[in-house]
């Protein structure tokens, strides 16, 4: 008994470090991915430190926020879940799995948005698991957040991670944007041709094999 109630209190710190962990990271991300593609129109024509600049700084106030009101953002624990626990960490190494397929095909200067702040060309990427789906990272990191709040299974892991999916539709649609200003008709036929972040069920294999 006494052994069941430490592996049980063990569990419970585990998800809550997952919990603040995730209460702080997605809003940091967030917070750069927002300034950075929300002002590319102003980062193209300034030097390349001011943008990156800029949205550290963003982050680091979204940081100190998330920190300052940690138990509210974190909020209730909902339980110790085993379905849920597994299922979310199912869901997280499966993310991982997908974020490798993704890193062979991105450089650091696409995967950082070195390219989209330069304004370069640069190339189109369609094979791999860009055929699968247009923004396989995207679809990776809702996965892995999916799978990180089901484990967490905290009230605010929740909420914070419903805010973060909605702002990461917003910088998609953002970034397609910019793809289709750098492209033209070539992203717009990928466009009709390729979903934008959630593939076809029976295509889904793709990004693991």
């Amino acid at each position: 008994m006494y052994v069941y109630a430490m592996e049980s209190e063990a569990l419970v710190d585990v998800r809550y470090v997952l919990a603040v962990v995730l209460v702080i990271v997605l809003p940091v991300v967030a917070a750069f991915w927002g300034t950075i593609h929300g002002g590319i129109s102003l980062w193209k024509r300034r030097p390349l430190w001011q943008g990156y600049t800029a949205a550290l700084v963003v982050m680091l106030v979204v940081a100190a926020v998330s920190i300052a009101n940690l138990r509210a953002f974190v909020g209730p624990d909902l339980g110790w879940k085993p379905v849920l626990f597994g299922i979310g960490s199912l869901l997280y190494l499966a993310s991982w799995r997908i974020a490798g397929k993704v890193r062979r095909h991105l450089n650091f200067r696409t995967f950082s948005g070195v390219a989209e702040v330069r304004g370069e060309a640069g190339e189109l990427l369609t094979g791999g698991p860009f055929a699968v789906v247009r923004h396989p990272r995207y679809f990776m990191v809702l996965s892995m957040t999916l799978g990180w709040s089901l484990a967490a299974n905290h009230a605010g892991g929740y909420v914070v991670s419903l805010l973060f999916a909605a702002a990461l539709f917003a910088l998609v649609r953002l970034e397609e944007r910019e793809l289709v200003a750098r492209f033209g008709q070539r992203y717009a036929h990928y466009q009709a041709s390729v979903p934008m972040l959630f593939p076809a069920p029976w295509a889904m294999r793709h990004l693991f094999v």
